[in-house]
């Protein structure tokens, strides 16, 4: 039996810069991104007759003689992937601590776990190679353009500036020590679909909309100021952190809700705010949330009382591996 794990993300800026093509439209783009103290696990066998594949945080399984030709319900990106994987597990049994529709990537992380299983393929180069035939098997799937972006943590480890063009690159981050102890990340308690909000972004910004193209203009801008602070000046990742929210709100007023506005003005009133973005193209799902030095345990104790979990997210330098 084979153990692995893999890891989610979260995404401080430069979302939605990573669709293709609207980074080549603008002349190139960043966004900057980390691997997170979450994961993913996955336990396999390739020996046996039959597949069986169980996801219990989903309800999901699927047992059959051979591998089906035809997507099955409910486990339609598993099988995606593992039908362009050189190998399929007889058993496979997935496991996620994260809620659905979190906003931390956690079907391109999966997708990055699943081929680099079937491969024997640790996080490295060799596997971040990979990325671009998992973006074109995700855009099957969801039947809208999708990016790179989320694939990177999962595929490298770390924190990373990604920057955009026909063959992306990868600059390494180190974030400040006082970055890592201020940093928070929260669920709101609802679910989104970030393929449906990026679309809805990506065709406005295509036919020119010019409240669209402000918004990514303002939003690549905050994501390469973002890279030079999160390994130098954590107070100035918070306020990038308002600014590129207020951009995303600027590209569709749902991404912020209730939620996300309750915890800005009451960590204001109580003095330990510093900046809030949701992750991935918000609308629900969870939020990077930077306090004020000390603030930690105020802001864990109002977001406990908002009924807002917080979860265990701290950065990591490893992707896909073997346990």
């Amino acid at each position: 039996m084979e153990r692995w794990r893999v890891p989610v993300r979260i995404d401080f800026a430069g979302g939605t810069l990573d669709l293709w093509p609207i980074y080549s439209l603008m002349g190139g783009g960043c966004t900057v991104n980390a691997a997170i103290d979450a994961w993913i696990e996955l336990e396999a066998s390739f020996d046996g007759p039959g597949h069986r594949i169980e996801s219990a945080d989903l309800g999901l399984s699927l047992e059959c003689p051979d591998w089906p030709e035809v997507v099955p319900p409910g486990l339609s990106w598993v099988w995606r992937v593992l039908s362009a994987a050189p190998r399929r597990p007889a058993y496979l049994n997935i496991k996620s601590p994260v809620p659905k529709g979190s906003g931390l990537g956690v079907s391109s992380c999966l997708g990055v776990g699943l081929l680099g299983m079937a491969m024997g393929m640790e996080a490295g180069e060799e596997l971040a190679a990979q990325v671009p035939m998992l973006r074109d098997l995700e855009a099957q799937e969801l039947q809208t353009p999708t990016g790179w972006q989320d694939y990177y943590p999962a595929a490298l480890g770390g924190c990373h500036a990604l920057h955009w063009s026909a063959n992306p690159l990868w600059e390494n981050l180190t974030p400040h020590p006082e970055l890592l102890e201020d940093l928070l990340v929260f669920y709101t308690g609802q679910s989104h679909h970030s393929g449906l909000t990026n679309w809805e972004a990506y065709k406005r910004f295509i036919e020119g909309d010019a409240t669209t193209r402000s918004a990514l203009k303002e939003i690549a801008q905050v994501a390469d100021e973002m890279a030079l602070a999160v390994p130098k000046d954590p107070f100035a990742v918070g306020e990038l952190l308002e600014r590129e929210g207020a951009a995303r709100v600027r590209l569709s007023p749902h991404v912020e809700i209730d939620a996300m506005r309750a915890v800005r003005e009451t960590g204001k009133r109580q003095g330990w705010f510093l900046g809030m973005k949701p992750c991935g193209a918000g609308g629900g799902g969870c939020c990077i949330l930077v306090v004020k030095k000390d603030g930690g345990e105020a802001a864990r104790a109002t977001l406990e009382a908002m009924d807002l979990p917080v979860l265990k997210a701290g950065l990591t330098q490893l992707g896909l591996h073997r346990v």
